[in-house]
């Protein structure tokens, strides 16, 4: 099971990736798209390039997770280049998830950030 708490550092991928890739793939993206070692833990997310899937990349320690989501309808929601903001919370992901868009709403700040 996938577990994403207030401490896990979500990262959003600027540009579109081709989802033919596996595992090994999309770990190489984390790498060149976010100069992180994806093994060193966060989430990272990724979008194909019509907006029509999403896929999520996390290391948890023991293995590697992907985890892919494609609509029948629409469009995903996703941050233009410039506009990516600094910190994304757990709920932006899952407001995207369902199709909503992340970047229209404002989330009130954590009371105390964990480290």
């Amino acid at each position: 099971m996938i577990q994403i708490s207030s401490q896990t550092r979500i990262f959003i991928a600027p540009d579109p990736l081709d989802f033919r890739n596996g595992f090994n793939g999309t770990a190489a993206a984390c790498r060149r798209q976010h100069n992180k070692n994806p093994l060193e833990g966060g989430l990272f997310a990724f979008i194909n390039r019509s907006r029509t899937i999403i896929r999520f990349y996390l290391f948890d320690g023991h293995g590697e997770w992907v985890a892919s989501k494609r609509i029948v309808e629409g469009r995903f929601h996703w941050w233009k280049k410039g506009q990516l903001p600094l910190e994304v919370m757990a709920e932006h992901l899952y407001l995207l998830s369902r199709g909503g868009d992340p970047g229209g709403i404002g989330l009130p700040p954590p009371w105390k950030r964990l480290t």
